[in-house]
């Protein structure tokens, strides 16, 4: 069994350990994957968790009875993450709101744009640090229509320069 140490990044990118209340345990994940796939998990987890609010909880299969990480904001489903061997699959949430919304924010990566309008769940593998970016761009998006929903704000209209 692996001795797993978690870290985060603060606002002003210093790494600091996590306290054993704001962790989960992530072993289920470190047994079962390469050594460059923990680190994008890591990553993955350090990035989410500069978001204020989302939560995460460890769901396990019926299936397969494997662990799948699954991430929330204010009880909202934003994805899931399925660690396994030398990629990450992850599933993207979105109701039709956000769907509409994510499809037409022309700062997000059309690839993805793409593949969130086919449905309100889109599939991502995830293989290294360059498939991270676009990815929590996605998320990010997500998080920020979730929080104008709350609060009932209307988004900032910017152009877009060409």
């Amino acid at each position: 069994m692996k001795t797993v140490y978690l870290f985060y990044y603060t606002s002003d990118n210093v790494l600091l350990p996590m306290s054993r209340k704001q962790t989960t345990d992530l072993s289920f994940v470190a047994d079962r994957v390469h050594p460059q796939t923990w680190t994008l998990f890591q990553s993955l987890r350090s990035r989410v968790r500069q978001l204020r609010g989302v939560t995460v909880k460890v769901k396990y299969e019926k299936q397969s009875g494997e662990a799948t990480s699954v991430y929330y904001y204010q009880n909202k489903l934003l994805f899931n993450l399925h660690a396994r061997g030398e990629e990450i699959n992850a599933t993207f949430h979105a109701d039709h709101q956000a769907k509409v919304k994510l499809v037409e924010d022309q700062s997000l990566d059309w690839r993805f744009r793409d593949q969130v309008s086919k449905g309100t769940r889109a599939e991502f593998t995830l293989r290294t640090s360059k498939d991270l970016g676009p990815f929590m761009e996605l998320v990010r998006a997500k998080y920020e229509h979730i929080n104008q929903q709350a609060i009932g704000a209307q988004p900032e209209i910017r152009p877009i320069a060409f």
